[in-house]
Formats: C-alpha cells, structure tokens, sequence
C-alpha cells in the first residue's frame, strides 16, 4: 500500500495529511504466509489492550527541551522490553509519492522516513518495520504489540548520541481509519513512532487489517 506525501521542500507539518488508507505500508511487507488454505504458518502477532491507547504525550520541561538533540541519522534501534536490536536505514518515498518500506529480502531491518525529523529533533520521527515475512516467520516489529507506556526505545544516532524515548501510548487501528494526523502530526517537542501491520488477517488479500502504532517521547541523550 502507498502513504502519500509531499516531496521534499514540503514543511513536517503539511506531512499530517499524508493520505494514509494507511501507512500501510508494511502491509505490503506483510506476507502471504498460508501452509494450507488459510492458516498462517505462526500466531498472530500481539495485539495492545484497550487501556495501552493513552491519548496525551506527557510534555517535556523547558529543561529537556533545551537539550533536544541536534539532527542526525537513526543508524540502530534498541527496544529492551520486545528484544529488538534492529539497524536502522533511510527511507523517503517510494513510487507515486508513497513512503518507502523496508525489503521484504531484509525483513529484520527498520527504515526511518527521512523526509520527517530525526529522532530527538523537534516533531513526530516515524520508523517503521515488518511484521512477518513469508519463509521467515516473525520479523523485527512482530511483538511490536506487547509494548507499554513506561517502556524505553533507544535510536543511536550518527553522530555518537543516542535518543531515548519512553512510550506513552500503545494502540491498534484499522487501516481504514487510520490516524494520520496524530501518527504525523507536527509536535512542537521530539517525539517518535513505530509502525508495523497488525489485526486480524485477511486471507483473501494476503494482508493485515490494522496497524500496531507505538507512540513515544523524548526523555533525554547519552553517549552511544
């Protein structure tokens, strides 16, 4: 599927209504993954409860807003709580102006949308990842679903730093209403999303029908 956006030159903000019949993007990485007629070859993956959906971030302090980093490439993904240990490459748009996704040849890899900020620089840094893959089984954001507020993402940067964010909101949507204005909307402190497909399975398109968005917020740097 295509997310669609503006090409570069275009501000953040004006990315909020990107046209995502969803972001939907890892639904094309998302796998045809039948043994027989219409039995995945695994479980699905995790999906976040109801009270996960908490709807406001917490906000910074003038403090931590003073030391947002400067912009530089995501180049690895630590998640503790899901077991992810992911590199992490640049991504923009694909054909027809759509957000690029990962390969499905390299299912364990993340991709950054690079048209968006960096992680730790001021507004919403979008990463995004696969759920499955056919051949492979679960792929680097299947327990993406088993996250909570309170977990801690860690993104090193090029420049030696590294972001941490702690997640604030865990939440399942059907792609059909899909949140693109709170998924990339314009925050005026740092903050940072991670998609994946999720929801109940279509056999009969071989896709997902939802989306695992995990939202967090900037907390503070270290050293790599």
């Amino acid at each position: 599927m295509r997310v669609y956006a503006r090409r570069r030159g275009a501000s953040w903000r004006g990315v909020s209504w990107i046209n995502v019949s969803a972001l939907l993007l890892i639904a094309a990485g998302v796998v045809i993954a039948l043994t027989g007629h219409d039995t995945l070859r695994w479980s699905p993956p995790p999906i976040p409860p109801a009270w996960a959906a908490r709807p406001d971030p917490p906000r910074l302090s003038s403090e931590q807003v003073r030391h947002r980093l400067p912009a530089s490439a995501p180049v690895r993904l630590d998640i503790p709580a899901i077991k992810v240990r992911a590199r992490v490459i640049p991504l923009g748009f694909g054909p027809g102006d759509s957000v690029a996704v990962p390969s499905l040849r390299t299912p364990f890899l993340t991709g950054w949308f690079d048209h968006g900020p960096a992680p730790g620089s001021r507004g919403a840094s979008v990463i995004v990842g696969h759920v499955d893959a056919a051949g492979v089984g679960p792929a680097v954001f299947y327990y993406l679903g088993d996250m909570r507020p309170g977990n801690r993402i860690y993104v090193h940067l090029r420049s030696g730093r590294t972001a941490i964010f702690e997640v604030y909101s865990v939440a399942l949507y059907r792609k059909d209403n899909f949140p693109t204005a709170r998924v990339y909307g314009y925050t005026s402190w740092p903050t940072l999303r991670l998609v994946t497909c999720s929801g109940s399975y279509d056999p009969r398109t071989d896709h997902y029908l939802g989306n695992t968005v995990v939202f967090a917020t900037y907390v503070g740097q270290r050293a790599a």
